[in-house]
């Protein structure tokens, strides 16, 4: 954004809708982005119980297949947002592989340290 004040108006206004759309998709809800670690974060402050983490992982797959689906019916216009929907989908699914393991390490480990 500060780059945007040394360039051209018509670049820097570009520049700054394209980092504004960036930060947009950034806060968006679902796990691997800022945005889901920001509601997973509440909800382990109101919210102690791993089932949350489990139900917030097949939340985050839902919407984010869901908008896969919808990206590739409107693929031509959406492409950008199809291959970001099917990244995120394999991330969810990759940390989904892995609950098991966060759910024993909160269930053991972090229960003997306390």
């Amino acid at each position: 954004m500060l780059m945007a004040s040394f360039l051209d108006p018509i670049l820097a206004k570009q520049l700054i809708k394209i980092q504004m759309i960036l930060l947009l998709i950034n806060l968006i809800p679902v796990w691997p982005l800022d945005g889901g670690r920001i509601v997973f974060s509440l909800i382990l402050i109101f919210s102690k119980k791993v089932k949350m983490y489990e139900l917030f992982l097949a939340i985050s797959l839902i919407l984010i297949s869901l908008s896969a689906i919808i990206t590739f019916v409107m693929l031509p216009q959406t492409l950008f947002l199809f291959v970001l929907s099917i990244f995120l989908w394999m991330k969810v699914v990759q940390e989904w592989r892995y609950r098991k393991y966060r759910i024993a390490f909160e269930k053991y480990v972090l229960n003997r340290l306390t």
